[in-house]
């Protein structure tokens, strides 16, 4: 497909640098650069990203960085329809996609605010080739769509990590997300039991309040992020408890690395250390 001949070298007031040159690579903030897309496409993308700016307690970024937009190949990057987000950067905070693991709350939030523009966001959990950005496309309008596994992957990852309603995150609804997906709607006041009595009901339930659970994902995912105080060794170790749970589930390896982790937590030495970290009784 031919190259769009609309460009743009910022996103909401942004300047978008390129992260996958030689010079300036993944991680970094990148070089200046002219990326090309369509105009209503880029029109989607700065609003998206005003919303972000507006949702986030740390404001305006500095820096956004991306392996690309358009690309001289098939699919929605061909058409000047997509864009891929690397990071970006605030002066206080790095936001880095392949970070998900160690900062999944922060990662939702950004998320929910670009699914209330963009229909397609594939993330860490979509596949490996996805884990270091966002893939967002203009493909589809914003909502939840049952068969969808992208939308439902990211709506298992909010029910567990941002509403505190684990579920097992494999794309696919099922009694276990549709029960977890009632227990909120009901919660939240934004649907009655006999308007969710089949799955299909709900799904249509969750659909028509999509946009009110993304802003209450993405509040839920930044709150405390302005002027939080540093993690304490107590606040590190059940991260890595709950990295260990998420990216190991189901592997062979999970037990003896959480038991790796637990003896050194409940040594003597360990123990009492931590001990100046608790509340007192």
């Amino acid at each position: 497909m031919s190259k769009p001949e609309n460009t743009f070298q910022e996103l909401a007031g942004v300047p978008v640098h390129y992260d996958r040159a030689p010079s300036a690579g993944y991680g970094t903030r990148g070089i200046p650069y002219t990326f090309h897309c369509t105009e209503p496409f880029e029109a989607t993308l700065h609003a998206a990203f005003e919303e972000l700016w507006a949702a986030c307690p740390l404001g305006t970024a500095e820096v956004i960085t991306s392996a690309g937009a358009y690309v001289d190949k098939s699919g929605l990057h061909g058409a000047g329809r997509a864009f891929d987000i690397d990071g970006i950067f605030w002066p206080d905070k790095a936001f880095i996609t392949n970070q998900y693991p160690s900062d999944r709350r922060f990662y939702l939030a950004v998320e929910s605010v670009l699914r209330k523009h963009l229909g397609t966001v594939l993330n860490y959990k979509f596949d490996a080739s996805h884990q270091d950005h966002f893939h967002v496309s203009g493909r589809g309008e914003p909502g939840f769509v049952p068969g969808h596994e992208s939308r439902v992957l990211y709506w298992q990852m909010a029910l567990t990590h941002l509403f505190d309603r684990p579920v097992t995150v494999d794309g696919l609804t099922g009694p276990e997300t549709n029960g977890a997906s009632r227990a909120l709607l009901r919660a939240l006041d934004m649907a009655e039991d006999d308007e969710m009595s089949t799955a299909g009901a709900l799904h249509r339930g969750l659909d028509r309040a999509w946009e009110d659970l993304l802003d209450a994902a993405a509040e839920r995912g930044f709150r405390g992020v302005a002027g939080e105080a540093e993690q304490t060794p107590l606040q590190l170790l059940e991260a890595l408890y709950a990295t260990i749970a998420d990216e190991l589930d189901g592997q062979a390896s999970r037990k003896a690395v959480e038991s790796a982790v637990t003896t050194f937590a409940q040594h003597p030495d360990t123990d009492a250390w931590l001990d100046q970290f608790r509340d007192a009784p």
